[in-house]
C-alpha cells in the first residue's frame, strides 16, 4: 500500500509518501504523479522495511536526480538497518536518509 499526502513545513509544502507493501512500479507511478502535479519536495517513508531491492534503490536514486534538476529534492525515512544499506551503497550521499518521519520533516531543507 502506498499513500501520499501533503505536509506543510516552514520552507515549502512537502509530499510525504508512505510505503508499506507495494511494488516498485506502484512507487514509480506515485512519484511520477507527484512530479506531474508540481510537487518537487518529496519524503519517502519506507516504514518498517528492513531491506530494499536494487530496483527500489535505483528508482529512488533516479527520482532524486530528476527532482534536483527540477529544483526539488528527495529525502528518505528508513529503519536503522535499511539506513545502513543506504550508507553502504553511498546513496545517503545522494539524498538525506532519516530514521524517523518527525526528524525528516523537522530537519530536512
Amino acid at each position: 500500500m502506498i499513500e501520499a499526502r501533503h505536509v506543510t513545513s516552514a520552507a515549502s509544502p512537502i509530499v510525504l509518501v508512505e510505503l508499506q507493501r507495494s511494488s516498485t512500479t506502484d512507487l514509480a507511478q506515485l512519484l511520477r504523479t507527484a512530479v506531474a502535479a508540481g510537487d518537487v519536495r518529496l519524503v519517502v517513508d519506507l516504514g518498517e522495511r528492513k531491506d530494499a531491492s536494487s530496483d527500489v534503490l535505483t528508482l529512488l536514486h533516479r527520482a532524486a536526480r530528476h527532482l534536483r534538476r527540477l529544483g526539488g529534492s528527495l529525502a528518505i525515512v528508513a529503519q536503522p538497518d535499511l539506513k545502513r544499506l543506504f550508507d553502504v551503497t553511498l546513496l545517503s550521499q545522494a539524498f538525506p536518509v532519516f530514521v524517523s518521519r518527525e526528524e525528516a520533516l523537522r530537519d530536512w531543507r
